[in-house]
């Protein structure tokens, strides 16, 4: 499986794109923040992507992304970005 193949890389910009905007309606401040919080989220979806991948973890899978795993990750990172910020 190609980890990063254009549609799951398409999707998954996406989807931190939108992560992280909600992210920062709920616990950000600034632009600043906002920008942070998806570099950040975006490094977390790709690394939850790759370890549910190389891992053969296949639960809510939408085409070959994982969606959960992904998401999971992109959040954790995102808190942690904030918790290290304060």
């Amino acid at each position: 499986m190609a980890i990063f193949s254009s549609p799951v890389f398409l999707l998954g910009s996406v989807l931190v794109t939108l992560w992280g905007a909600l992210f920062h309606v709920l616990l950000g401040k600034r632009f600043a923040d906002l920008v942070l919080y998806w570099f950040v989220g975006f490094i977390g979806f790709f690394v939850g992507q790759a370890m549910a991948d190389i891992l053969g973890f296949h639960w809510l899978l939408v085409g070959q992304l994982h969606f959960l795993e992904a998401t999971v990750s992109c959040w954790l990172a995102m808190l942690i970005a904030r918790w290290l910020k304060v």
